[in-house]
C-alpha cells in the first residue's frame, strides 16, 4: 500500500489540524517537532521547562476489516518536580499508541467486539475532519506522566535516609530480641 509522509518542519503554533478520515484512508503520516513550552495544558503545573522539543508522528492505518487506526508516536523530556526532594527531574517519554478511529461518541463504548480480538482493548477516538493534531500529541504526553514523580535516588538529599544522624548502628534491633523469645 502506498504511504505518504507529510513533514511538518517545526510546529510553531497550536492550531494544526488534520482530517483523520483522509489520514487513515490514504495511510498518510504527519510528523514534526514542537517546542515543549507550547503545550500549555502539559506545562501549566510543571516547573520551568528547558528549551527542548517534542518529536511526534501520527500515521493513519486501515486493517483488513476496514477499521481505521491512528498510530501516535511521541518523544519528549518534560521536567517534573520530584515529590521526595522537590527538585527538578527530567522524565523521558517515549510513547507509541494505537488508537481506533470511530465515527460517533456512541461507538467509543461499543462492547460489540469479537472475543480474542487483539484490537478489542485499543483506545478509541472520534474521527473528525478537523482533528487538533497537537492536542492529541499533548494528550499522549500527559497520559505518559507518572502519578507521583520521584528520582530513584534524589541528588539533593544530604545523606541516605537509612543513615539518620543520632541512630546507633551498633544497637541491636528490638525485633531480634523478640525473635529469640519466640524460639524459646
Amino acid at each position: 500500500m502506498f504511504s505518504q509522509c507529510l513533514e511538518m518542519p517545526l510546529a510553531t503554533r497550536l492550531d494544526m489540524y488534520a482530517d483523520t478520515f483522509e489520514l487513515t484512508r490514504l495511510a498518510q503520516t504527519i510528523q514534526g517537532r514542537t517546542p515543549i513550552k507550547q503545550f500549555e495544558r502539559l506545562v501549566q503545573d510543571l516547573p520551568e521547562q528547558a528549551d527542548t522539543f517534542v518529536t511526534w508522528s501520527i500515521k493513519g492505518e486501515v486493517d483488513v476489516r476496514g477499521r481505521l487506526f491512528l498510530r501516535v508516536r511521541v518523544r519528549a523530556t518534560p521536567i517534573l518536580e520530584c515529590q521526595r526532594c522537590l527538585g527538578p527531574m527530567e522524565w523521558p517519554v517515549d510513547a507509541d499508541n494505537r488508537l481506533q478511529v470511530v465515527t460517533s461518541e456512541a461507538a467509543l463504548d461499543d462492547e460489540n467486539v469479537l472475543d480474542g480480538d487483539p484490537d478489542a482493548l485499543v483506545e478509541r477516538v472520534v474521527g473528525s475532519k478537523r482533528m487538533d493534531v497537537l492536542a492529541l500529541v499533548e494528550d499522549e504526553i500527559i497520559l505518559s506522566l507518572p502519578y507521583v514523580s520521584k528520582h530513584d535516588i534524589c541528588p539533593s538529599l544530604p545523606t541516605a535516609l537509612d543513615e539518620e544522624p543520632g541512630v546507633d548502628a551498633d544497637r541491636p534491633s528490638p525485633f531480634a530480641a523478640l525473635g529469640r523469645l519466640k524460639k524459646n
